[in-house]
């Protein structure tokens, strides 16, 4: 304490010399060539890691979309030949033939009667030709 008060004596605070700053690790890293380049090829892995990652994404969704416009096309192939297929057993020949091969019997023919004209009811009342 008795030195720390010669010095103010001899040196008024004006001219105390000033203290030298603690240097923080990011000064030192930005001094040192060596961290400078680790940190560039660190920052530059990272971006190339992002990268490779959204193209192996992309890959995969583009591949998983080949599989499914497969999977359409052949479901659509399926659903055009069962199409066929019910038109053929839709037509009367082939239900006749379905109904003998189980026992069916055929019955007497069957005739339509025309439905008798019955006039539409209308909406609009004021109108001559429906009254």
């Amino acid at each position: 304490m008795l030195a720390q008060r010669r010095l103010e004596v001899a040196f008024p605070i004006a001219c105390r010399p000033r203290r030298r700053k603690r240097s923080s690790l990011l000064r030192m890293l930005v001094r040192s060539r060596m961290a400078c380049v680790l940190l560039l090829a660190i920052a530059v892995s990272f971006v190339l890691s992002v990268y490779v990652s959204a193209y192996a994404r992309a890959t995969e969704n583009g591949y998983h979309k080949s599989d499914l416009l497969a999977h359409l096309r052949a479901v659509t192939v399926e659903n055009e030949s069962l199409r066929l297929k019910l038109d053929d057993l839709r037509k009367p020949d082939c239900i006749e033939k379905f109904a003998v091969e189980n026992g069916m019997a055929q019955g007497s023919r069957i005739a339509y009667l025309k439905p008798a004209y019955q006039p539409r009811m209308a909406q609009n009342i004021e109108r001559e030709d429906v009254k």
